[in-house]
């Protein structure tokens, strides 16, 4: 049935029309559909509305989450058809419409219909994206394609950033911008790599593959992506980035309302913990004890020291923390104290004033206990933190205020702190290196990282998991390891840890030429180690043989013919035992 409502189309051809760029069959629901079977579809699909069909295929309506999170709260049952929740108050744009009239879209997409009310496809904010960033990019650029393009980018919720094919930033919206504190004619024309942290915009620029739905950590928060790139007669001519959420915390947020966790409150912390403690790789049984106390001590706001070999992931733990605590919509912003010169570490940590020394930055600098407000700090090697500088630290914990270099004032602080070492604080103390009374304002919880030598069953878990993820990175087929490289993987002790492990996953996927890695694919260091080991056992199992025997012969008085007879062994073999291992009785 034809949609009355729905106006006959006022434009007819144009340079750019809707139809060059929409999406053609597009996900719809069925008008007899139910408001369960819309919840999986949208659980299934990264939309926020979805037009609404009948049977021909005319346009009914949209349904969008807000719909459907407003159905649920009114104690609609989920069982009925969706017909009493869709919004028939809607926008659209017919196939030869300009490009112009989607700009201003409301929730994301906008439905493209015939003449007659049938659903032809949609248009997206990507869609017009993709139409006007190739404009842009041309030589016959107009005023108005430019500014077309900066109401799209401005009016998106979300951050969207345009590279070129060579990685260079061509636009950029302010939400973008304010996400990763800079100025936008601060980026533009610079190397996208060099603005935004963990970036991969200019790799989809030469493979030519998108990536949605991708988790992208950016300034200490994991954000969910879309990475798309851009082409034009068959060559790539640059890519976009668009953030689709800005934080995790938000997305679980939405998607406990559209499903029906809000009426399971635990449901939804279950979940997020689930999602962050499956970062941490390994199943043995130190590994869930260590996600366990992570669970426990993360919403508690006292301070947590963590220790443990270089390698074992305390970075990776204390993120966790972060993101499954009372501050997580803060940032993570993390200093390693051994990699900052000791004359430097005080107004990194707490900042300066303008004109505190010769060099100093016009207006000053935030430090990063101020970066962090409202957030976590991480102090990473805090066992190398100068004693000066350790008087300086305890004060903030004590008072929790800092007073930037310079200043002849002090600024109250709102931080979570986490510190980590990979020494021995309590012998350091003793040897009167680092301060006892700051070692117990940190150490209210405290945290051990075993090694993989102490935690070999995790060795397992972790191959498996860096093969396929350097392979994912590397667009490359997840290469098969055989049986002798397996093992001798296995046999490996690690020293570096789950740092080495991953950068040795790394070459071997990159260098692997077969699909396969072998035995000849493993560094020396490994086989050296492997043979070293076998060297062990075998002289453990030497000295275990050579003490059964002098125990036998100890039984049997000396008798060699009955002590060959119990060990059930020939008399020649005896006799051969007793001269390798020395033995005379």
């Amino acid at each position: 049935m034809t949609n009355k409502n729905i106006k006959h189309p006022e434009y007819l051809q144009t340079e750019n029309t809707v139809n060059k760029w929409m999406t053609a069959d597009p996900v719809t629901i069925n008008i007899h559909q139910t408001i369960n079977e819309a919840i999986e579809i949208f659980t299934s699909y990264n939309f926020y509305g979805i037009p609404v069909i009948d049977d021909q295929n005319y346009l009914q309506g949209m349904i969008t989450k807000s719909s459907i999170m407003q159905a649920l709260y009114d104690n609609q049952p989920t069982q009925a058809p969706i017909q009493a929740i869709i919004e028939t108050s809607f926008d659209y744009v017919f196939p030869l419409d300009p490009l112009e009239k989607a700009v201003n879209m409301r929730e994301g997409c906008l439905p493209v219909i015939t003449s007659d009310g049938k659903l032809n496809g949609i248009i997206t904010r990507t869609d017009l994206l993709k139409a006007r960033s190739i404009q842009v990019d041309t030589v016959q650029t107009t005023l108005s394609a430019m500014t077309v393009l900066q109401q799209v980018l401005d009016s998106t919720y979300e951050g969207v950033v345009i590279v070129d094919n060579n990685g260079i930033i061509t636009e950029i919206n302010e939400a973008y911008c304010r996400q990763i504190n800079r100025k936008k004619e601060d980026v533009i024309h610079r190397n996208v790599e060099k603005v935004i942290d963990n970036t991969r915009l200019h790799l989809i620029c030469k493979t030519g593959k998108e990536e949605r739905n991708q988790l992208q950590r950016i300034n200490g928060q994991d954000m969910l992506v879309h990475r798309i790139p851009l082409t034009e007669n068959g060559n790539i001519v640059g890519a976009i980035g668009l953030l689709i959420y800005r934080n995790v915390d938000e997305m679980f947020s939405i998607t406990n309302r559209i499903t029906e966790s809000f009426r399971h409150p635990n449901y939804g912390k279950k979940a997020k913990e689930s999602f962050y403690l499956d970062k941490i790789i390994g199943s043995s049984i130190k590994t869930n004890f260590l996600k366990k106390q992570i669970a426990k001590m993360a919403p508690l706001p006292s301070n947590i020291l963590i220790t443990g070999a270089s390698g074992t992931g305390k970075e990776l733990c204390a993120q966790t923390i972060h993101q499954l605590s009372q501050v997580s919509q803060g940032k993570f912003i993390a200093i390693n104290c051994s990699a900052i010169p000791e004359n430097l570490l005080e107004s990194e940590l707490f900042g300066y004033e303008e004109g505190a020394f010769t060099g100093a930055a016009k207006g000053g600098k935030k430090g990063k206990f101020e970066l962090a407000e409202g957030g976590t700090i991480f102090l990473d090697e805090i066992g190398d933190m100068p004693l000066y500088m350790q008087a300086k630290l305890l004060r903030v914990l004590q008072e929790r205020t800092i007073e930037p270099v310079g200043a002849d004032f002090s600024k109250n602080i709102n931080v979570r702190v986490i510190a980590a070492t990979n020494q021995n604080l309590v012998q350091k103390i003793e040897q009167k290196k680092f301060r006892a009374d700051l070692f117990y304002r940190l150490n209210v919880l405290s945290i051990e990282l075993p090694t993989l030598k102490e935690n070999k069953k995790d060795i397992h878990d972790l191959l498996d998991y860096y093969i396929e993820h350097f392979a994912q990175k590397f667009q490359k087929k997840v290469p098969a390891i055989t049986a002798e490289a397996y093992q001798n993987l296995l046999n490996y002790s690690f020293p570096g840890n789950v740092r080495e492990l991953a950068n040795l996953c790394e070459a071997l996927v990159g260098l692997c030429e077969n699909e396969e890695i072998t035995l000849a694919d493993l560094p020396q260091r490994i086989m050296i180690n492997t043979r070293q080991s076998t060297n062990n056992l075998q002289l453990k199992t030497e000295q275990t043989e050579k003490e059964i025997i002098l125990q036998t012969l100890k039984e049997c008085a000396g008798n060699k013919t009955k002590c060959a007879h119990l060990l059930n062994i020939q008399r020649s073999t005896l006799y051969n035992k007793l001269k390798k291992y020395n033995v005379k009785y």
